[in-house]
């Protein structure tokens, strides 16, 4: 079985010619080009926004630790009485450490302070009455950060009454 031969080879680029083909090739190759470019622009926004989202999410865990460690302390003076909130019985600095790690103590690490103050108050009462104010302090990314909450303390507790 034999072929036939063509003297011309512009048949096997096709209709166009050699030139054409060649022109279609380049269009081609700079396509490719600007997809991979637009690809890679995907690419970098989605690690941006996952590393953007991680970071967003360990703050708001190191926040909720803090609140955490705040309202367990301001808790805590429900197991004291006047006579231990108002002699210094209380420990006036504390450390906490937040982990993610299973225990392995790798997060945020929080100083905190209490400070136990009289009332400026006028009223009769005044006496029987101290401002408790828990102080956090921490660093989050290179950013120091502080957080704090405060409660009243009353020598007789919410009720006055003596059964």
């Amino acid at each position: 079985m034999r072929f036939a031969q063509h003297k011309d080879p512009s048949w096997a680029l096709g209709s166009g010619g050699g030139k054409a083909r060649l022109r279609q090739q380049a269009y081609t190759f700079i396509e490719i080009m600007v997809a991979g470019g637009l690809l890679g622009f995907m690419v970098f926004s989605v690690y941006t926004a996952f590393s953007y989202g991680f970071t967003t999410i360990a703050l708001s865990q190191e926040n909720l630790r803090a609140d955490q460690v705040l309202v367990q302390k301001l808790e805590t003076l429900r197991v004291h009485d006047w006579s231990q909130v108002n002699s210094g019985y209380i420990p006036t600095n504390f450390t906490s450490s937040f982990s993610t790690n299973g225990g392995v103590a790798q997060g945020a690490t929080y100083t905190g302070t209490v400070s136990i103050t009289s009332m400026p108050l006028t009223e009769s009462y005044s006496n029987t009455l101290r401002q408790v104010t828990v102080t956090l302090a921490w660093t989050s990314g290179g950013v120091p950060r502080t957080r704090s909450m405060s409660t009243l303390v009353s020598q007789h507790g919410i009720q006055t009454y003596k059964p």
